[in-house]
């Protein structure tokens, strides 16, 4: 079987919206804030299953609320999109207290400090500079997970930092690998701004170290601008015809893909 194209932009922004805030989508975390299921979004061939794949912020400091809240909802992989010395440093998911298949696929060697950056006030300069040095970078990285999703078994989740921009990343390659609307992607992309307002109230409560980093940070750094994520879409289609085209031209078999429509879509 292979995957029909879906007609161009069938989907008005405001639909794609009230799909993307769907009472459903946004889990109701304590310790992590940006943890949404990816179900109910048309596909080219159906509609992505709810209570299959999620995606989420850091996920080292879960408390035990949280952690039985992950058991409710059969999670059994976890995919960790950050560095090595992140994980090394700020920790990883609390597998000593809930078993999972754990799994690192490190897009960044490094996270990106303020002297790495264009020095810009504007989100979108620096997502627009930000997202293809990481997708040229670490497309291989990128693979990989994809390849992961698709052959885990049972529920998922694949998280960054913030759940923002590597995690953003991966999610457009999957939804749009399997036919999404991209107006469905940029709405889902864009929860993310609301989940950073909620991650940084939070951690002036909660996290003295959190809140310090996020003080420092750029503002820059911390915006989920869907505009960034239309021209990133639209340079990929432009370059290879479609997001799933992209994402088989950095790795991703058709058969991959085929198993990851399997998994997800009904």
């Amino acid at each position: 079987m292979t995957l029909s194209t879906p007609a161009s932009s069938p989907v008005s922004a405001d639909e794609a919206w009230e799909l993307a805030t769907h009472p459903e989508r946004l889990i109701g975390m304590q310790t992590s804030h940006n943890f949404r299921d990816l179900g109910g979004y048309p596909t080219a061939n159906g509609q992505m299953k709810w209570g299959v794949l999620f995606r989420a912020d850091s996920m080292h400091h879960l408390n035990d609320a949280d952690l039985a809240l992950i058991g409710e909802l059969g999670i059994r992989n976890v995919v960790d999109l950050r560095s090595e010395d992140e994980l090394e440093n700020r920790g990883k998911f609390p597998v000593d207290k809930y078993q999972v298949n754990f799994y690192n696929h490190s897009i960044l060697d490094i996270t990106w400090s303020e002297d790495d950056v264009p020095v810009t006030d504007d989100p979108m300069e620096f997502l627009l500079w930000a997202y293809p040095e990481m997708l040229g970078n670490g497309f291989p990285r990128f693979a990989a997970a994809v390849e992961t999703l698709a052959n885990a078994d049972g529920p998922t989740i694949f998280h960054c930092a913030a759940g923002k921009d590597r995690t953003g990343l991966l999610a457009m390659m999957v939804l749009g690998s399997l036919g999404c609307d991209h107006e469905y992607i940029i709405a889902d992309y864009e929860q993310s701004d609301s989940a950073m307002e909620r991650l940084t109230n939070w951690a002036k409560s909660h996290s003295k170290e959190l809140a310090d980093r996020i003080g420092v940070t750029p503002a820059s750094f911390l915006r989920a601008d869907g505009r960034a994520m239309r021209i990133i879409i639209d340079g990929l289609v432009a370059e290879h015809g479609s997001l799933r085209n992209y994402t088989k031209s950095i790795g991703v078999s058709e058969a991959t893909l085929l198993e990851l429509e399997k998994k997800l879509v009904q």
